[in-house]
């Protein structure tokens, strides 16, 4: 076991060539579609970790606050914000989980400690994932985009080359030092309903592991995603029903979708493309699934 900088990272058995799936909360998702991806893949195959970060090192506390919580014998407890890897062998793949909250603080130094920790285990390949708001239907597809900067893989996978330029998160400055260590790399995308602003979105999860199939080489178990998805949707069209602007708004929003496909893509770390103002008509809708979760 090492540690540095906050990281400690404890040994793990041979891996073949693991492929790495990553993801953050923060700038690079909404609520927690891409970490409840990544939670899912490490309940379904019994994920064990490796790595874990001391949270006192890159947060402030006042900006990402820690919880409390009942433990099952009334006790209070303190959850703190968590940054952590699995391994996961399967006889078809190995893989490795990285998921966390993104940092406050000390960017550089958490990026090369994570680049050092990942590229140590010789991937095959670093996949990122993202959510970000577009202008989707709630009634239609999640759409899944892609993008690298590398054009064999972007061919490979059938993916868009990533010309992005602007602000980032933390997934895109450790994007550059595994790019500097030679690591391949690969981002996939959710575009979420955007006037759906709450923490998680089961059908958007979905539509993540299920475009994971190509880059794993099998397709991820979505167990109960399914069934939660079509919860979701009635708890939606519950929200919405007999409210003439919403169903107008979503109108106009699959009728887009309908003529010109789902939304284009979603740069890595960037913004969504212009989305239609949604003001405050959808707003019942927000307030009504935050309260029924």
């Amino acid at each position: 076991m090492s540690s540095v900088d906050g990281f400690t990272v404890s040994e793990v058995p041979p891996l073949r060539s693991p492929v790495v799936i990553m993801a953050f909360t923060g700038w690079s998702d909404t609520g927690t579609v891409t970490t409840d991806a990544v939670q899912h893949l490490v309940d379904s195959y019994d994920g064990k970790q490796f790595l874990s970060v001391d949270p006192e090192e890159y947060y402030v506390f006042s900006d990402v606050r820690p919880t409390v919580r009942l433990n099952e014998d009334g006790v209070r407890e303190i959850d703190w914000p968590e940054n952590e890897a699995s391994y996961i062998q399967l006889p078809q793949a190995d893989l490795v989980v990285v998921q966390g909250v993104e940092p406050n603080l000390r960017w550089r130094a958490f990026s090369e400690r994570m680049a050092d920790a990942i590229a140590a285990l010789s991937p095959s390949l670093v996949c990122t994932l993202v959510a970000r708001p577009a202008a989707t239907p709630h009634t239609r597809p999640i759409p899944v985009s892609g993008s690298s900067a590398d054009p064999a893989l972007a061919s490979r996978f059938g993916l868009g080359r990533s010309m992005y330029q602007g602000p980032t998160g933390i997934i895109g400055v450790i994007h550059d030092a595994l790019r500097r260590r030679d690591v391949p790399l690969i981002s996939l995308a959710a575009g979420v309903p955007h006037y759906l602003n709450v923490e998680e979105n089961p059908l958007a999860t979905k539509a993540l592991l299920q475009a994971l199939r190509p880059v794993l080489g099998f397709a991820p178990d979505v167990g109960d995603l399914d069934a939660e998805g079509e919860r979701f949707i009635a708890r939606v069209e519950e929200a919405s029903r007999g409210d003439d602007q919403i169903k107008q708004y979503v109108t106009m929003l699959e009728e887009n979708y309908n003529e010109s496909g789902p939304p284009p893509e979603v740069a890595e770390g960037g913004e969504a493309a212009e989305l239609p103002p949604a003001e405050d008509i959808l707003r019942d809708v927000e307030d009504f699934l935050r309260g029924s979760q």
